[in-house]
């Protein structure tokens, strides 16, 4: 059973246990509110009618039946008598005792005495023993007058309009319920068809969905939530060419440097030559899977709560990385203060060696590597500046996008992963990374943690 199908059946059945209810509700109210004040009331009718009667004004059958015809049911017995004026009873029934009493002087209050009833409303019960009763003298001769409201009577000229209103008010109310839920269920169908159509990896469904309710909010962030997924995916497809291509890249040329070695070079030179060649192209690999096992491991959950020595680091790495400089031939220059940042050890870490060995690999020989460390109020600045081969405007704008290469020169031997995983580490951290570069002039990198 659908959604739309059991919002019906809720809403028509709690209109019918809310009228069963309202029911049962009226029943007791009437019972403890309302049925001495009917009788009372019914009672000082009654007692009016039986002085007009003993006055001897009119006939007492003609002043009855005028009565009955306004709207009140009478019995009427005694000496020998046994007359109804009015609306029919529905049941006769009256004990002995009764009449007897009432032929004895006493008052019957029959409607404050009627018993409750869990399902009918003594105000609506024709019964002759839900009536009130009087003694009356009439031309010498005792009698009992019995008498109730014609509820029949009263209500046979409105009855046909409150059954038509009432029916017609149960009618529009189902068909605006099912309106209503038709129009609630809409937008959760489109929703259900835009799932089913993500599970097939399918994210061109239009959704027009817009409400200002929970469900609008629902389908805003349903479609936030594809949105993110489908460029995931797209993601993931580019990763996955990407490592592909990267991997199979140095592969090849290891086979086929494999497959010149089988052909036995003329010279040791040669021989040497390939060697290196295959170690270049194997180290390539293992910094790629390197850089992978980083990125497939890098978590928000990580633990930022360490508090970090910058310069610290800083120093070490530069150190690690003296004899990368000395192939160069480059020179550095360290101006870094004492600076404490709280975040993962570990990643940043990384962050510096990432951005320390792109500055020594695009640098020309013989250059300068300045690496700046300042602390300010509330901050850490650390700048890394070279002299290398620089980058245009356009490609310092994509060169945190992973695997991305600005060009064959500068990408022949990275991965295109370092800098996506600088990025992303340091947004982790709250920081931010900024790239100012030219084409022939150098780059400078700055973090601000």
């Amino acid at each position: 059973m659908n959604l739309y199908v059991k919002f019906i059946w809720f809403t028509f059945t709690t209109m019918l246990v809310s009228s069963l209810i309202g029911f049962l509700v009226m029943n007791v109210y009437y019972d403890l509110n309302l049925k001495d004040a009917n009788n009372d009331k019914n009672m000082g009718i009654l007692i009016e009618v039986a002085e007009q009667l003993e006055s001897g004004s009119g006939q007492p059958a003609e002043t009855l039946s005028l009565l009955g015809d306004a709207g009140y049911q009478f019995y009427l017995t005694g000496n020998g008598r046994s007359e109804f004026y009015g609306g029919e009873y529905r049941e006769r029934t009256l004990s002995e005792d009764v009449i007897s009493s009432v032929l004895n002087g006493e008052q019957y209050h029959g409607i404050s005495e009627f018993p409750r009833s869990a399902f009918i409303t003594g105000f609506f019960a024709n019964e002759l023993r839900n009536t009130v009763g009087v003694p009356v003298t009439i031309d010498g001769a005792d009698y009992a007058l019995f008498m109730r409201p014609d509820i029949g009577l009263l209500f046979q000229e409105l009855h046909w309009l409150f059954a038509g209103l009432a029916a017609g008010i149960i009618l529009l109310s189902f068909l605006l319920m099912m309106i209503v839920a038709r129009l609630l269920t809409r937008p959760i169908v489109q929703l259900t068809e835009a799932a089913e159509q993500m599970e097939r990896e399918s994210f061109d469904l239009p959704l027009k969905v817009k409400r200002r309710d929970e469900i609008g909010r629902l389908a805003e962030r349903f479609t936030a939530m594809r949105t993110q997924i489908a460029r995931s995916i797209q993601k993931r497809e580019e990763f996955v060419h990407h490592v592909s291509h990267d991997i199979q890249s140095p592969l090849h040329r290891i086979q086929s440097t494999l497959s010149l070695l089988e052909k036995e070079p003329s010279t040791e030179s040669e021989r040497q030559n390939y060697y290196g060649m295959i170690r270049e192209e194997t180290a390539q690999i293992s910094s790629l899977t390197k850089q992978l096992l980083i990125l497939a491991s890098f978590s928000e959950e990580d633990s930022l709560s360490e508090k970090v020595k910058v310069r610290t680091q800083l120093t070490a790495i530069i150190e690690r990385l003296r004899y990368l400089f000395d192939e160069k031939g480059l020179a550095v220059a360290a101006d870094l203060e004492h600076a404490t940042v709280r975040g993962n050890g570990v990643l940043l870490q990384n962050v510096w060696e990432n951005l320390l060995t792109n500055a020594i690999k695009y640098s020309h020989d013989g250059g300068l590597i300045e690496v700046t460390c300042r602390a300010g109020q509330g901050h850490v600045e650390i700048i890394i500046k070279d002299e290398g081969i620089g980058m245009t405007e356009t490609q310092a704008a994509q060169v945190f996008d992973r695997f991305y290469r600005a060009d064959e020169a500068r990408s022949e031997k990275g991965s295109g992963l370092g800098l996506s995983i600088v990025k992303e580490i340091i947004d982790l951290h709250g920081g931010t990374v900024r790239i100012e570069s030219a084409r022939g002039q150098g780059t400078t990198v700055k973090v601000r943690l």
